[in-house]
């Protein structure tokens, strides 16, 4: 009888066989642990028999270790994250090379990878060479990431298993139109037999009798005999196997699957779907995908340019703001694939979404504060560019959101000075304008909604929607924030219909 660890090595080792190079998503998912934890070595690792493979890293380049000084053997031992704040003061690694020899390994966190079976066959874990720890925030987003990893790997491993079932179905076409050729012969004898004694029947009648019955009745039981083997020939397990990972796919809720046709109506897709875009399968077949999309997406010819791309190309990827049937927004990431037929005609699509807002909210919530996340996500509903900045009065420091910065023209490490800031505005009356606003703001609290010019880095003019509040303890302004919208086109078509003919 096989036991848990059995079966837990040999999804292992059907795992271990994935190309986790193939795309960058695993990749991203590992550097993001580690920036978002603040530490300097990251991986996801799978736990043989023997060897702890390192099958994605961040901060090292090392491949595999030895199972019995791997710290992820603890890790797949329990369902939640592990933390070694001092692996030099834990019983468990008083003789692991790694902790008293080099690198003098101290800190570890690691979150398993469990599969929707229940098996571990890894972790998604990050270390320091100095004792450490993770806060609340940290340890969520660890954990969550860990999913994020464990739904990847799984998806592609039906990639994988769909693209076999594919290759075996095309082998098979070819084989059946030879058996056909061979089976038209096995056809065509027993229904010779059958027509002949219709023919025979036909110019003499007297002819039926007993013994021609029985010659008839054999006759058809032979071609029925014949029908029934060449349809077992031709369903065989292969299209049973088909069957059951198309059942698969449908069952999954962590991923939206769609099939769509030539031009982008939804034919068929899975809970997930359902779930995360909140429509029935009823009130969404035979739709176009783009009432998933914002109408400004919809206005930009956005659906129409992602099936024209995967059309050209055979795929094509988006990241995101789109909308749910309540009408809420989620950051999805697209993959859309073109179907061809043998001719090479594009028949179809297949569409796959993942929701990461969970992950997008935690890339800034490094930047930002609660308070700030919540002023972003009401003006979300206005545009799907919303950037953020916190200016903390304790400290003085000022924090930029990603798209804050791609507002201003400046790189994602571009850090942010709170004496430089304010001259990003266009000198004269929107400066002017700013300054006041904070000034009011931090000195009694009113909140401001400006529309102003901006120069950016590059020197290019545009204009945005600023939005500000303050908050107070004690009396006494701990912080100023708001949200940063990019409103130049709107604003420009504005102007130019307010102009006189």
């Amino acid at each position: 009888m096989i036991n848990d660890e059995e079966r837990r090595l040999a999804e292992v080792s059907k795992y271990l066989e994935l190309d986790f190079n193939r795309s960058s998503e695993f990749q991203d998912i590992v550097e993001l642990a580690a920036k978002l934890c603040d530490k300097p070595l990251a991986m996801i690792t799978f736990l043989g028999e023997e060897f702890n493979w390192l099958k994605v890293k961040y901060g090292t380049d090392v491949e595999v270790m030895p199972r019995e000084t791997s710290f992820c053997q603890y890790a797949i031992a329990q369902d939640n994250l592990l933390i070694v704040g001092d692996a030099s003061k834990d019983l468990r690694f008083i003789d692991n090379s790694l902790v008293h020899e080099n690198p003098k390994l101290r800190f570890y966190a690691g979150a398993p990878l469990i599969l929707k079976n229940g098996l571990k066959l890894g972790t998604l874990c990050l270390f320091d060479l100095k004792s450490n720890d993770l806060t609340e925030m940290q340890q969520n987003v660890l954990s969550m990431l860990s999913r994020q990893v464990t739904f990847l790997m799984e998806l592609e491993m039906g990639k994988k298993l769909l693209q076999q079932q594919i290759d075996v179905a095309e082998a098979r076409n070819e084989s059946l139109i030879k058996i056909a050729q061979l089976q038209s012969h096995q056809i065509r004898q027993p229904l010779t037999t059958i027509m002949g004694l219709v023919d025979l029947v036909t110019y003499d009648k007297e002819l039926i009798d007993d013994e021609w019955l029985s010659m008839f009745k054999n006759a058809t039981n032979n071609f029925n005999q014949t029908i029934v083997s060449i349809v077992a020939e031709s369903v065989a397990n292969k299209d049973l196997r088909v069957i059951r990972f198309n059942k698969m796919v449908q069952e999954i809720d962590d991923y939206a699957f769609l099939l769509l046709d030539e031009t982008g109506n939804v034919e068929n897709w899975n809970k997930g779907a359902e779930k995360i875009k909140g429509y029935s399968s009823q009130e969404v077949l035979g739709r176009n995908f783009s009432i998933f999309y914002t109408d400004e997406q919809i206005n930009e010819g956005r659906p129409e340019k992602l099936i024209s791309e995967a059309g050209k190309t055979g795929v094509a990827r988006d990241e995101g703001w789109r909308v749910r049937k309540d009408g809420k927004r989620f950051w999805g990431s697209i993959v859309i694939t073109a179907i061809y037929s043998q001719e090479g005609k594009v028949i179809g699509f297949t569409k796959v979404t993942r929701d990461l807002t969970d992950i997008e909210d935690a890339k800034d919530a490094k930047k930002v504060s609660v308070d700030m996340f919540n002023l972003m996500m009401q003006q979300t509903d206005k545009s799907k560019r919303v950037g953020g900045w916190e200016l903390n009065l304790k400290n003085n420091e000022l924090s930029w959101t990603s798209v804050t910065k791609e507002i201003h023209g400046v790189d994602e490490e571009y850090i942010p000075q709170l004496s430089t800031a304010i001259n990003f505005y266009k000198e004269g009356k929107s400066r002017v304008m700013i300054t006041n606003a904070i000034e009011i703001a931090v000195s009694n609290g009113t909140p401001w909604e400006l529309e102003l010019e901006l120069v950016t880095a590059g020197n290019e003019q545009k204009w945005v929607h600023t939005l500000g509040k303050s908050n107070y303890k004690d009396g006494v302004c701990t912080k100023v924030y708001g949200t940063l919208r990019d409103i130049t086109t709107e604003t420009m078509e504005r102007m130019g219909s307010s102009l006189p003919a």
